[in-house]
């Protein structure tokens, strides 16, 4: 597994990219008491950071109108774990694939589902502020606020990739006797459904697919290929009736003809009832043919060829293009089964396969 091709997709990196631009927007206004009218609007910074690295600096100095102290309201964010996601997960053999050159093509399996959770921190001097921040946030998430993003742009996809917010936590901090709030923050919590990808490979393109049946005497099939000699050179005919046995009613044996090839003595067979046996002879029931059968041809027989190409056969990976299919039967101009036997009589009607006989009354 860890044998593959060196890759490194940065796909930690774009999720933190892609989280964070969804809040780098965010303002905060400061208003006239007495007209309410706007006085000054600030766009509130953010930065990727761990929790406790502001919670200090802020702490480090109690003076936060000092312009060496860090600038409240101001927002961080981090990844706080990554789990798999079994919820989402796809069939392992499925593949994305874009082409490359006309005979090959950029390709990777389909992505693993992971939850990226994210810790979104607002840090704010008074309640009021946090709250203006927070508020700007809510209404977009209904649970979720999903985007579209390119993460592996060898594959040139896009992937729609939902955010989803989980829960909100305050924590205020006061200075001496509680009199007076020192800052407060808020955690908000978030879980991105990402996906992680593996190494994009360039298989060659298939343009065709041959696919043969073919019908195994040794699993029981219903043809069969015979080798026959010291013969009457009568001919065999297909579609006809051969038997092992005194006459076509009693024999222990038969089958339909499907191909006689005279010069080699090969017969082929189908529709086979009962067992054929090496050094007994075999008849036609419509020709005066009689072979003994020396041996049996064991190899397959070939049945169909399906043939499969894509339409129009200049397709590229990502096109809109069907598949013209093409089915050639072997042997299928003949009748597998001996023929019904049947005879009027005045009103009594007998029909005759090989083991049935019905009448409509006596």
């Amino acid at each position: 597994m860890l044998s593959n091709p060196y890759f490194y997709h940065q796909l930690v990196r774009k999720y933190v990219i892609l989280f964070g631009n969804l809040f780098n927007n965010i303002t905060i206004m400061r208003v006239d008491k007495d007209t309410g009218r706007e006085i000054k609007r600030m766009k509130v910074p953010i930065l990727y950071g761990p929790k406790d690295k502001y919670i200090t600096r802020i702490e480090s100095n109690p003076d936060l109108n000092r312009s060496t102290q860090i600038t409240l309201p101001r927002i961080s964010f981090e990844i706080s774990s990554i789990t798999y996601d079994a919820t989402r997960k796809q069939n392992s053999l499925l593949k994305m694939a874009k082409s490359d050159t006309a005979s090959t093509a950029n390709s990777m399996y389909m992505g693993v589902p992971y939850d990226i959770n994210f810790d979104l921190i607002v840090y704010a001097r008074n309640i009021d502020d946090g709250w203006h921040i927070v508020e700007q946030i809510m209404p977009f998430f209904n649970p979720d606020y999903t985007f579209t993003a390119g993460t592996v742009p060898e594959l040139g996809f896009l992937k729609d990739i939902p955010v989803v917010m989980n829960n909100i936590n305050k924590d205020i901090q006061y200075e001496g006797n509680f009199d007076s709030v020192r800052y407060c923050y808020w955690t908000l919590s978030f879980t991105l459904k990402g996906y992680f990808y593996g190494p994009v490979t360039q298989p060659k393109l298939i343009r065709k697919a041959i696919t043969n049946i073919f019908n195994d005497i040794n699993l029981g099939g219903n043809i069969i290929k015979i080798n026959t000699a010291n013969g009457n050179n009568g001919i065999f005919t297909v579609k006809d009736t051969v038997y092992q046995g005194n006459n076509p009613h009693t024999a222990n044996a038969y089958g339909t003809v499907m191909n006689w090839i005279p010069e080699t003595g090969r017969l082929e067979l189908g529709g086979i009832q009962g067992s054929f046996h090496v050094n007994n002879t075999i008849r036609a029931a419509s020709t005066n043919a009689a072979y003994t059968l020396s041996s049996f041809d064991i190899s397959p027989i070939k049945l169909v060829e399906i043939d499969i190409e894509p339409d129009p056969i200049n397709a590229q990976p990502g096109d809109d293009f069907g598949y013209t299919t093409t089915i050639t039967e072997f042997g299928n101009d003949y009748q597998r089964n001996m023929p019904n036997e049947s005879f009027n009589a005045d009103s009594d009607t007998v029909q005759a396969d090989s083991t049935t006989i019905t009448a409509d009354r006596e």
